[in-house]
């Protein structure tokens, strides 16, 4: 599983969703010593996301698929955040639709928002299709990576016409995989996550990219996620 550390989970990471997507089971975590995670966890997985968010709310984020190495497409991803009695909050979350769409469990106390972890969770079973390699071993390096080798620096993103503070967390788990020859294609493909506390639920972007051969030469595949704002009330987002 992505996020199976040696040290347990913190509650924010949601552990019913951890439990459904990714084989822990579903018992309340105990919250760990925050100084035991990285600068990279603490932004992509520990922070409290979905403050900004009050329920009930729906998080619209569009889904763009290119690059020559297969197909390209376009979709979305909802999030919908809802009180059950007075607890907030529980989230269902609609990733991608008709023969693309992954099943997806609702999540319960969730503070953390669960739209990377959903993103993480398509990348690693597409990683597992395409180079007929092992999820497990897929997860293991996003987790080591994100751990030991991600960078973080500060940028700004747009949102509502402005500029507004931003940080990016960036890893590459293929290149110093001592197995990269494998699937060599893949070797130098980047991660990066772009989180912003004013952005509704704190998630601005997550795209994947597999560089060209050139540093001038455009993404052979990239898949990004961009947060398109919120919908209100249960209308249902308009399809492209």
């Amino acid at each position: 599983m992505i996020l199976a550390l040696t040290r347990p989970p913190r509650r924010t990471v949601a552990p019913l969703l951890l439990s459904a997507l990714f084989g822990l089971t579903a018992v309340p975590v105990l919250a760990a010593d925050p100084s035991e995670f990285s600068l990279a966890e603490k932004l992509v997985f520990v922070e409290h996301q979905l403050a900004n968010v009050k329920a009930p709310a729906s998080l619209h984020y569009t889904y763009v698929r290119s690059g020559s190495l297969e197909p390209g497409f376009e979709d979305e991803v909802r999030i919908d955040v809802k009180l059950k009695g007075k607890v907030c909050c529980t989230v269902q979350g609609s990733f991608l639709t008709g023969e693309r769409k992954m099943a997806l469990p609702e999540i319960e106390e969730a503070q953390a928002n669960p739209v990377i972890l959903y993103f993480l969770e398509r990348d690693i079973r597409e990683m597992e299709r395409v180079t007929k390699g092992k999820s497990g071993y897929f997860r293991k390096r996003i987790r080591m990576t994100m751990v030991d080798e991600a960078k973080v620096r500060d940028t700004k993103v747009s949102y509502e016409g402005r500029e507004v503070d931003a940080q990016e967390v960036s890893l590459t788990p293929y290149e110093t995989d001592p197995l990269r020859a494998r699937f060599e294609t893949y070797a130098q493909k980047r991660y990066t996550f772009v989180l912003a506390s004013t952005v509704p639920g704190g998630v601005y972007q997550v795209r994947t990219a597999v560089p060209g051969a050139l540093p001038s030469d455009a993404p052979v595949l990239e898949e990004v996620m961009t947060f398109a704002g919120p919908v209100a009330g249960n209308k249902q987002p308009s399809k492209k």
